[in-house]
């Protein structure tokens, strides 16, 4: 979503460069792998792995205008019990929301409705369709924030979120000049505000409920 418009400007820039792309979300080991360098989103555990943070990234609520204008916009976390809530179950905390609001007060919420899935962008795609709300992060719907078919809701509540974004590779040691530039590259490709993020300083459209 966010990488790979970024490649053909990198081979243009470096044209003695090839790339193999493999995006996926399964966990790899680079090192065993024989991965270069990889983008990773959340925490590091990996000490043998250095890292580069590029961009922070934050979770949000969210929902379609037209699923607001049919069943109200929840001013509460208890009053998303209330509704339909789209479940990934890739959150360590699913089925539960957990939040703080801005006097340090934590809330959880366990939510329900009519579709979970282990594929976040299914999920993106019920939201925008008016299925359900969705707690995701501003990486993945940045895009339907822009354009206003998704909106946030609970502004005042912080969701509890996992870690940045990365750019990791297996060491230091002897690191291979186009791994640096790669890096180097996509880090001022994110700085100083990510593309992602432009969607949350846009206005959202009137009449959104």
């Amino acid at each position: 979503m966010w990488i790979a418009p970024f490649l053909p400007q990198f081979l243009a820039e470096f044209p003695d460069v090839r790339i193999e792309a493999e995006f996926s979300n399964r966990f790899v080991d680079l090192v065993a792998e024989n991965f270069d360098v990889a983008v990773r989103l959340g925490s590091l555990e990996d000490s043998r792995l250095v890292a580069r943070k590029v961009a922070t990234r934050r979770r949000l609520l969210c929902a379609a205008p037209s699923y607001l204008a049919r069943r109200g916009r929840p001013e509460t976390p208890q009053a998303l019990l209330d509704h339909s809530c789209l479940g990934f179950t890739g959150f360590q905390t699913f089925p539960a929301w957990e939040m703080t609001d801005r006097q340090g007060r934590r809330m959880r919420v366990e939510v329900s409705g009519p579709l979970i899935s282990d594929d976040a962008e299914v999920l993106v795609e019920a939201a925008v369709q008016g299925v359900g709300l969705m707690m995701s992060t501003d990486w993945l719907v940045g895009r339907e924030l822009t354009d206003g078919r998704l909106v946030p809701i609970l502004e005042d509540w912080t969701l509890a979120d996992e870690g940045a974004v990365y750019v990791v590779m297996p060491s230091a040691k002897g690191q291979a000049a186009k791994t640096r530039a790669f890096a180097d590259w996509i880090g001022k490709r994110f700085s100083p505000e990510p593309p992602w993020r432009h969607a949350l300083i846009s206005p959202a459209p009137s009449g959104t409920g």
